[in-house]
């Protein structure tokens, strides 16, 4: 079979690979049916993490079960299932703890990104292999909307770490500064007016903030950012991936308020207030997003109607056309086989 694979610099290419075989209990056989390219990717293929050449790309999709193991209990060939991009194992303590993302089994292994991309591929492809399936599957529900979720393991359960669990919890309002993390906010501002809480959108870019006001969210154009926000908000979302707009989304927090941040920033240098912080009791949440335990609160929130993802898709390609439009800027790319 095809896979397409990052191989240097602004360079992915298809590439002839066996196709993947079922090798020990427990597994499956996937065939991706929507890849979502991942605020993430194109970063990655333009040099500017850590990320070296030489793996599989693809690692947010869905698609159907080809065939599993006898084990594998409740997923008969054709079952639409969403697999998380962060492969474990469901059974190591950190796994149990539900620090999936952390499987001590696996070590860190992600589809379509590093070394799990060298290891289990990526979905940019005509089939994946799904070990641990009995842990890593997860059904989708019968009418579905596929390209509508094809960001589900990663970029939309986001929003559920940077906003949803507070939000469960009664903390609000909330303030989301998008930029280059872009689905990544627009995701957490839906889910968050879905969730009914205030909320304010904030971004230079006229696009992005055009899809935030249709999702009925306040939003408001900065060309340049304050020190902070006039307004304090119990949760501050930074998904703008700038130094200068982490300090503001700090500065921006209430009295014992959280600022959660999808942004990754590669370096264990960087300069934050302390003492501001210090002296208003802030929680600052970062960290990888829980792929495993995300997407079933996820799933409840689609499943009432309010929480529609399927709004922030921009762009959509056939998989013979992928090798060009992965490369193309835009918000949300989903690849349909």
């Amino acid at each position: 079979m095809k896979q397409l694979v990052f191989v240097k610099r602004n360079t992915i290419e298809w590439q002839e690979v066996p196709d993947p075989a079922i090798d020990g209990p427990n597994q499956a056989i996937v065939r991706p049916l929507a890849v979502a390219r991942c605020d993430l990717d194109l970063p990655i293929i333009r040099g500017q993490t850590l990320f070296r050449p030489g793996f599989a790309l693809g690692h947010e999709f869905v698609g159907e079960i080809i065939q599993t193991t006898p084990d594998v209990i409740g997923f008969p060939a054709g079952t639409k299932v969403v697999v998380p991009f962060q492969v474990s194992c469901g059974t190591c303590p950190a796994c149990a703890r539900s620090f999936s993302r952390n499987c001590e089994t696996t070590g860190p292994m992600d589809y379509g990104m590093g070394p799990g991309g060298k290891r289990y591929g990526g979905a940019l492809a005509d089939k994946v292999l799904v070990p641990f399936a009995s842990q890593m599957l997860l059904k989708l529900p019968d009418n579905a909307d596929l390209i509508g979720l094809a960001s589900l393991s990663d970029n939309i359960a986001e929003a559920w770490k940077l906003a949803g669990k507070y939000l469960s919890q009664k903390i609000e309002p909330v303030l989301v500064l998008g930029g280059l993390a872009s689905s990544i906010g627009l995701y957490t501002a839906s889910l968050a007016k879905a969730m009914g809480a205030p909320i304010l959108y904030l971004d230079d870019d006229a696009e992005r903030l055009g899809i935030a006001e249709k999702l009925g969210v306040e939003v408001e154009k900065v060309e340049k950012l304050p020190k902070a926000w006039d307004k304090k908000f119990g949760i501050v979302v930074d998904a703008n991936s700038t130094e200068e707009g982490f300090r503001f989304c700090l500065r921006s927090a209430d009295l014992g308020g959280t600022i959660s941040a999808a942004s990754i920033y590669w370096t264990n240098k960087l300069e934050f207030p302390f003492m501001d912080m210090y002296l208003k009791g802030a929680n600052i949440s970062i960290g990888r997003v829980d792929s495993r335990e995300s997407i079933p609160e996820i799933l409840k929130w689609v499943d009432s109607k309010k929480f529609n993802p399927g709004s922030i898709v921009t762009q959509t390609a056939s998989m013979n056309d992928a090798a060009t439009a992965w490369l193309e800027p835009g918000i949300k790319l989903v690849i349909t086989a």
